[in-house]
C-alpha cells in the first residue's frame, strides 16, 4: 500500500502543463503569464485547445489511481482510495520534479472526487461553471465550487467510509482556497486576469 502511494505521488507529480509548454512551445511555462503550470495558465501561453487537453490530463492524475486503489484495495482498506487522492493531490501541488512548486490541485481534485464522489463533484462543476459564465474568472469558479463541494457531499450523502470523504472533501476545498489566496487579493483589487477563450498560437 505504501509503495502504491509513493507511486501515486510521482504520478501527481507529472508536471503536465510544464511538459506541454515546454515540448511544443520550447518555453519555460513558469516564466510566463501566472507563472502557474496549471491548465489556465497554458490557455494564456498555447490557447484553449491545448488549456483542455492539460485540464483532462491533470484529471486523469486524480481519477486513474483511485479507481485502481478502489479495485486493488478498497474490499480490505476502504480508507485507500482516500488515501490515493490525497498522495495525487499532493503530487500535483508540490511536484517533486519542480522542486515541489507544482500547481493548484483543481484539476487532480476534480478526478479524484469523480471518483470518489461523483453527483457532488459534477454539481461542483456545474456552479463553477455558472460561476465562470457570468464573471469570467476561472479562479472565482474554483473557489465557489470548492466552498461548496462538502456541502455537496453531506447533501448527497457520499462521504464514505467513516465519513473520510466528507473530511477529505473539506481538507481540499480549505487547501485549494488557500493556494488561491493571491488570485483572491486580485479579485479584491480588480486586477484579476479573466479567462480568455484563445486559439493556438
Amino acid at each position: 500500500m505504501v509503495l502504491y502511494l509513493l507511486l501515486t505521488y510521482i504520478i501527481g507529480s507529472i508536471p503536465t502543463g510544464y511538459l506541454v509548454v515546454k515540448i511544443f512551445k520550447g518555453i519555460d511555462i513558469r516564466t510566463v503569464g501566472s507563472g502557474n503550470i496549471g491548465a489556465t495558465n497554458v490557455n494564456r501561453v498555447m490557447g484553449t485547445k491545448w488549456f483542455v487537453i492539460v485540464l483532462i490530463l491533470d484529471a486523469l492524475k486524480g481519477y486513474l489511481p483511485v479507481i485502481i486503489s478502489n479495485v486493488l484495495f478498497g474490499d480490505k482498506f476502504l480508507y485507500m482510495p482516500a488515501l490515493t487522492g490525497i498522495a495525487a493531490i499532493i503530487g500535483h501541488t508540490f511536484t517533486i520534479f519542480l522542486k515541489f512548486k507544482g500547481g493548484k490541485g483543481v484539476a487532480t481534485s476534480l478526478g479524484v472526487f469523480l471518483a470518489l464522489a461523483p453527483v457532488s463533484i459534477i454539481s461542483s462543476l456545474f456552479i463553477f461553471l455558472i460561476v465562470l459564465y457570468f464573471f469570467i474568472y476561472i479562479s472565482l469558479g474554483s473557489i465557489t465550487a470548492a466552498i461548496l463541494f462538502p456541502a455537496f457531499v453531506f447533501i448527497y450523502g457520499e462521504s464514505g467510509y467513516l465519513n473520510l470523504v466528507l473530511i477529505f472533501s473539506l481538507i481540499s476545498a480549505i487547501f485549494i482556497i488557500y493556494k488561491h489566496k493571491d488570485n483572491i487579493k486580485r479579485l479584491m483589487d480588480g486586477t484579476e486576469n479573466k479567462f480568455d477563450i484563445k486559439k493556438g498560437k
